[in-house]
């Protein structure tokens, strides 16, 4: 957990640092380009007002021309007069101040962020404060603070949301101020099940407990910090007064791609933290007694949040499908379980953050040589950039892979595990190498892919990231077999997230201190054989497959295509054409984004119109696909709009080219809704009908009426809820 935010942490300042060099301002750069010019003539016609020297003399009698000498240390006072008077003032070098501000707003504001945001969602969803004795329900703030109590951990107060009808609570806060949040749904599930009650606030005092909400809030206050930081500098690109400004513009599209992928990891972390919290919640589990009652109220929440919503599952949710939920519930060690999506978000980010790092290396050199400790270099690279990413990144790694190979024994489904994240740790690889953007000072990328371990073997880059990630996990895995033998339970993941820093580290050998290579690829190597010579093969130990999801009651989808046939496939082919140039403006956008920043406007609105809905396609439920379908008209009327003032500064007449592109926006949202609802409408059509009950090994008990919810899940209430 903290190996996550510690690598989350570092890709944000990398990516600020990658920002702060570029962000030079126009004037700065046209009077470095002005003294630039200036200097070398201004230097030469100094060099011929000093007298002649001796030898000049000698060499003046031989030939007509002759090169001065270098300028005698005690005529540098004069030279520097000379060169003021004849050469307009060079600018400031600011690089590390702009690298100290860039990290400051970055550090500063996460950490206002972070503090503020507990007030802020008291506030803004007008929280009442629960009291043991006194206010409203007094028994309900009381069972809280005595389950806390119970469960070790120490809570500053309780609240309630009586905007919100769900049975729910979310735990929120800060550094020794964690709050628990209860929707008003809360007490009349206090009142007619108390065991549930208890199950889902232990599940919230379970994130308190592991300290993954303190993580979760710092990580996402420093992220929106960053999201704040790209938004000045993209405006700063597009304003006219920057130096860089094509260079910064791509620079930014790409900084946001990093900040996407960091969502995305954010969002599976907070997946397999969901499922420590359910283990948490029924802590304790046995044949007979208070665990396995917990155990089986919680299974039985899951089966009435199914009939209530749709669990999607999908990789960018912030919580995890319900079938693997419950087998999670069912097997506790499955919860730790290192996914393929998580591994190539991983090597995404690391080689990504790393590759933007070593870009800057010739504005690193000049800021090094300016302060004293670096040489100056025609074409610097320095690999040590590179170990502040890879090492937490091996440290994911390595316990992620240990937690699985835990999981799944040494039985014949383990195999295929490996290979699922090798394919997926091969994939972010992939991914990272290909979203770099080019380097404003023409750096060669192909010397940072020289760098990496694999070089003297192959020259494809494709074949060296494959060996690269298969290797590693081959040696990660062999090493967690035998760990698991040796160590406990505590010190396991430990060691195998330290082998997992030894392992990433060696993946650019350049990046060691000098002649520490070979030993450090010599003991990974000498490790990952020694365990695999004394590691046995254990019986198989794979969890049974998740017990599929039994509705109680069916669910109806209202959101259906209103049209079928051939207007069906016409809107399919409308939204499809549309879709196919969404992904070449994304391209174009990262390689060569446009000057005008109305046409930057128009093609970001199209390309977010696609994303987000292929987002509402993939919606869990109605008031989802609804909420999403009109973000995605939100931004097709950007789009349009953007394209319309643009045509006006145009040779198009602007009457005529709005109309047409009105028209042309109104078909393309039709026929996106229409298509997009067809594929919510197959997606949820298992959901339509009532299905056969099939067995379980949980009995399956039904919940009190009322509605439904998900414990650290608030969700929106939708059109229809009264109070």
């Amino acid at each position: 957990m903290f190996a996550r935010a510690l690598l989350f942490c570092v890709a944000l300042m990398a990516a600020a640092v990658t920002i702060a060099y570029p962000a030079v301002t126009s004037q700065e750069r046209d009077a470095g380009e002005a003294y630039v010019r200036c200097w070398p003539g201004a230097f030469r016609e100094f060099q011929l007002t000093l007298p002649i020297s001796p030898v000049e003399r000698e060499i003046l009698l031989q030939a007509p021309v002759w090169p001065p000498q270098p300028v005698a240390e005690e005529d540098g006072p004069a030279l520097k007069r000379y060169l003021a008077e004849h050469c307009p003032k060079p600018p400031a070098r600011r690089e590390e101040l702009r690298v100290g501000l860039a990290l400051g707003i970055l550090g500063v504001g996460g950490t206002v962020l972070y503090w503020l945001g507990p007030y802020w969602q008291v506030l803004h969803r007008r929280l009442l404060r629960l009291r043991p004795d006194s206010g409203y329900r007094p028994d309900l703030a009381d069972a809280v603070f005595r389950l806390a109590d119970d469960a070790g951990v120490a809570v500053h107060g309780v609240w309630l949301n009586p905007d919100d009808y769900t049975s729910n609570a979310v735990a929120f806060g800060h550094w020794r101020r964690r709050h628990v949040e209860l929707a008003s749904g809360m007490v009349r599930r206090f009142d007619e099940d108390p065991g549930t009650f208890e199950v889902v606030v232990r599940h919230e005092l379970g994130h308190v407990r592991h300290r993954d909400l303190d993580v979760t809030h710092g990580v996402t206050a420093l992220w929106r910090a960053f999201l704040v930081l790209l938004a000045v500098a993209l405006c700063f690109a597009v304003s006219g007064h920057a130096g860089e400004p094509t260079y910064l513009l791509r620079l930014s599209f790409h900084l946001a791609l990093l900040a996407g992928v960091l969502y995305a990891a954010r969002n599976a972390f907070l997946q397999s933290r969901e499922l420590h919290a359910d283990a948490f919640a029924v802590q304790g589990a046995g044949p007979t007694g208070q665990g396995e009652e917990r155990r089986r109220s919680l299974d039985a929440f899951f089966v009435g949040l199914a009939a209530g919503r749709d669990g999607s599952g999908l990789p960018f949710g912030t919580h995890p499908a319900l079938p693997r939920r419950r087998a999670a519930l069912r097997h506790p060690a499955l919860a730790g379980e290192l996914s393929a999506w998580e591994a190539a978000l991983t090597g995404c980010v690391a080689l990504l953050a790393v590759n933007l790092l070593l870009g800057d290396s010739y504005d690193i050199m000049g800021t090094g040589w300016r302060l004293g400790f670096l040489e100056m270099d025609l074409r610097p690279l320095y690999p040590w950039l590179a170990l502040p990413l890879l090492l937490p990144a091996g440290a994911v790694l390595g316990a992620g892979i240990r937690h699985t190979v835990t999981a799944w024994g040494g039985g014949r489904a383990l195999p295929g595990r490996l290979a699922l994240l090798a394919l997926g740790l091969y994939a972010g690889l992939c991914a990272g190498c290909a979203l770099q953007p080019s380097q404003m000072n023409g750096a060669d990328r192909s010397a940072q892919l020289r760098s990496m371990w694999w070089s003297p073997l192959t020259g494809a880059l494709g074949l060296g990231l494959a060996l690269t990630a298969a290797l590693s996990v081959l040696a990660l895995a062999v090493f967690a077999l035998a760990c698991d033998a040796v160590c406990g339970p505590r010190a396991a993941p430990r060691w195998a997230g330290a082998y997992g820093v030894l392992v990433t580290a060696t993946w650019f050998p350049a990046a060691l201190p000098g002649g520490s290579a070979p030993y450090v690829r010599g003991v990974v190597i000498g490790i990952a054989l020694l365990c695999g010579a004394f590691v046995r093969r254990r019986p198989g130990n794979a969890p049974t497959a998740p017990v599929p999801l039994t509705p109680q009651e069916p669910v109806t989808r209202a959101e259906a295509p209103s049209l079928t046939g051939p207007r069906l496939l016409l809107a399919h082919a409308v939204t499809a054409a549309v879709t196919v140039g969404a992904v070449l403006v994304a391209a174009c956008l990262l390689v060569r984004p446009p000057d005008a920043p109305l046409a930057l406007v128009a093609a970001s609105g199209l390309v977010g119109h696609t994303g987000v809905l292929a987002g509402a396609a993939a919606a869990p439920h109605d008031a989802e696909f609804r909420r999403r379908i009109r973000y995605a008209v939100v931004c097709l009327g950007l789009s349009t709009g953007a394209a319309f003032l643009e045509a006006l500064g145009g040779a198009v007449p602007g009457i005529g080219a709005g109309l047409l592109l009105g028209t042309a926006a109104a078909g393309v949202a039709v026929a996106g809704r229409v298509s997009a609802s067809a594929v919510y409408a197959f997606r949820h059509r298992r959901t339509t009908a009532p299905p056969a009950a099939t067995p379980s090994d949980v009995v399956d008990r039904p919940g009190p009426a009322g509605p439904r919810g998900e414990p650290g899940n608030r969700p929106r209430r939708t059109t229809g809820q009264h109070r």
